[in-house]
């Protein structure tokens, strides 16, 4: 069948399926316009939120952390589940940190590890709790946390960091033959790398 003995049999079918043709085409159509509408709406709340977050960083540059603050929450409430607030979470989660406001810092950590948007971003919450851990001289709790990230994401940029820093805390706790192991695996893994030069020194 050629080209046109199928355009041919393609337009009787619609004239005798008329009704249900268009109202498949109209359902089509109104379906599109909400996907581009919400698509658009998404970018433009998206953009305010990055917008608001980076007058939040220019505050607090400029020292006046009360006022930063309250821009970082409003972002995070008014702007839920955008990647400006899950950004603005981490801001938040940091001040805390240096704060020594360590049980804050992890509640908000802790949320961002199980909710943020895009999930290839939940990674950069777990330096930060086991910072939360570290801090506190919560060191087994530490050293938990660093498993549970190298168990998610050991192909992340961040393990090799996470893996020294693990090493670190067995370190502390004197279980220098684990501390050996994690510095081995750096070694194996990541070689040529600054990780990798000073884990043989540690090893040697």
């Amino acid at each position: 069948m050629n080209k046109k003995s199928k355009s041919i049999k393609l337009i009787n079918w619609i004239k005798e399926n008329r009704k249900s043709f268009f109202s498949v085409l109209v359902t089509v159509l109104v379906i599109v316009a909400l996907v581009i509408f919400v698509y658009a709406r998404i970018q433009v709340i998206n953009s305010a939120a990055s917008d608001k977050l980076d007058m939040a960083t220019k505050i607090i540059s400029q020292g006046d952390m009360k006022k930063g603050l309250e821009a970082i929450d409003d972002v995070i409430n008014t702007y839920k589940n955008s990647p400006s607030a899950y950004r603005a979470m981490i801001m938040k989660a940091s001040y805390f940190i240096n704060e020594k406001r360590y049980e804050e810092a992890e509640q908000i950590l802790k949320f961002y590890i199980a909710n943020a948007k895009p999930k290839i971003v939940r990674p950069l919450g777990y330096p930060l709790l086991v910072t939360v851990y570290d801090d506190s001289n919560n060191i087994e709790q530490a050293i938990s946390t660093s498993q549970e990230f190298l168990a998610k994401y050991s192909d992340s940029y961040l393990a090799p960091y996470v893996m020294e820093n693990m090493a670190r805390l067995y370190e502390l706790s004197s279980k220098q033959e684990e501390a050996n192991k994690v510095y081995k695996d750096i070694v194996d893994k990541f070689p040529q790398t600054v990780y990798a030069n000073r884990a043989s020194k540690k090893l040697k």
